[in-house]
């Protein structure tokens, strides 16, 4: 049985931490072509921080991703396939 906080498919800890949250936002920031604007990044976080899939206020279940990261990109959107919350931009 694997334990409530690992990966199933890693066996590593699913939980980050803040310095490491950080430290990927920092570096998604290095290329501005890339990222959203800090309005369009809040609006997704917002919806991210309130959806029912996000886990250890920091995951999200559908992709595994740390949303605060997926949501800098241009070229991502929400990964919940039955009713996505946010879009990519174009």
């Amino acid at each position: 049985m694997v334990d409530k906080g690992l990966c199933k498919g890693c066996l590593e800890s699913v939980i980050v931490s803040e310095e490491v949250i950080q430290q990927l936002v920092l570096d998604a920031e290095e290329d501005p072509s890339q990222i959203v604007s800090d309005e369009i990044y809040q609006y997704r976080l917002k919806h991210c921080n309130s959806c029912r899939f996000l886990q250890y206020e920091t995951t999200c279940s559908h992709s595994g991703c740390i949303v605060r990261y997926r949501a800098k990109f241009k070229n991502k959107s929400c990964p919940n396939i039955d009713k996505s919350k946010w879009d990519k931009v174009i």
